[in-house]
């Protein structure tokens, strides 16, 4: 007998740190997330005569994400959190016009509790999530991940009791021999992985049109 799950998952291009042409990969994760969530409101705030810059911009996922990594934030140790807010609204000031200088608004804000990523994505807002035991200080922790972001795109939760599930796109992996894998969807336990998970929610409107 199948366990009945209240789900809903929000269909977003996957993305990949390892992309062919990535210049930064090992710590391209961060900006990898942020261009697939930027290429879903590209897609999404076309059809509002608002357009944010994605990927068709770049000429490829690879350039999009270098991009990024390059003025909006990547480092070789990683991106912080406030990083990634900062790179992401700076790219949205700069590129796309936020802030009065455009046809869009963004509103940017960092979270941590599963209420909030489930509205989230009922809404149609998919979620950047960083996993970080070092400094949530959970150095002797398992986790999914000990370092990385991925995109949180939806989620499951049973009815039996079960702990939820997130839903993310992993922005791929490599393996020892060097072989690469690219972005995948995976479950990853929110009880087990929340004391180092930190999550950040982004919203764009397009600014009402003037009446003539």
């Amino acid at each position: 007998m199948k366990h009945k799950v209240t789900s809903h998952r929000l269909n977003i291009e996957p993305y990949s740190q390892w992309e062919q042409g990535v210049s930064s990969p090992g710590s391209a994760c961060g900006p990898a997330t942020m261009a697939a969530i930027l290429e879903y409101w590209s897609r999404h705030m076309d059809l509002t005569g608002a357009p944010v810059l994605g990927k068709q911009h770049f000429g490829s996922r690879a350039a999009q994400i270098n991009h990024l990594y390059s003025c909006h934030g990547g480092r070789p140790w990683g991106m912080s959190v406030r990083g990634f807010v900062k790179g992401i609204r700076a790219f949205l000031r700069a590129e796309a016009g936020d802030n009065g200088q455009g046809k869009l608004t963004a509103q940017s804000y960092v979270f941590r509790d599963w209420e909030t990523y489930k509205a989230e994505i009922n809404a149609g807002r998919p979620v950047a999530i960083k996993f970080d035991k070092w400094t949530s200080l959970r150095w002797r922790g398992r986790y999914l991940y000990d370092y990385h972001w991925v995109v949180g795109i939806g989620y499951e939760e049973p009815y039996d009791g079960n702990g939820p599930s997130i839903i993310v796109h992993d922005n791929g992996s490599r393996y020892k021999d060097g072989a690469a894998t690219p972005g995948r969807e995976c479950r990853v336990d929110y009880q087990a992985n929340r004391d180092i998970i930190t999550m950040v929610g982004l919203n764009l409107t397009p600014f009402p049109r003037s009446r003539k």
